[in-house]
């Protein structure tokens, strides 16, 4: 929930700082919403998690409507889908089309910090086997 934003026309401008971060599924860390329907987004959503160290993976899912981009910003990722684990580091970008089953772990000595964008914005998660 955003607790704290300046409005002007139609134009939102957001301090991540003064948004308080919800808690990831299975305790694995921090979400912090920044962009999606909570300030009246319909179309994109973005957020940062922080995935804690040692950590259990992500559930394995879907999106079934939304397109997925993860920026990493510090530590290493482990994204899985299908039969392939891909490694990704600071700086790279990760782009999952609807429909493709995948799941995110840390696999780092550090916390996982990725910024999570999802198009169109809203619920469209869905836990596969």
């Amino acid at each position: 929930m955003v607790s704290e934003h300046v409005t002007g026309n139609e134009v939102v401008v957001i301090d991540p700082a003064s948004v308080e971060p919800g808690s990831l599924r299975y305790d694995r860390g921090f979400v912090t919403k920044l962009v999606g329907p909570e300030i009246g987004a319909a179309k994109v959503d973005l957020h940062f998690n922080r995935i804690k160290v040692g950590s259990e993976p992500g559930p394995y899912h879907i999106h079934t409507n939304a397109e997925n981009v993860y920026y990493v910003f510090s530590g290493i990722a482990s994204i899985r889908s299908g039969t392939d684990t891909f490694t990704v580091t600071p700086g790279h970008v990760v782009f999952i089309p609807p429909m493709v089953p995948h799941a995110v772990s840390n696999d780092g000595p550090e916390e996982l910090v990725i910024m999570e964008i999802y198009a169109p914005a809203g619920a469209d998660f869905q836990e596969v086997d």
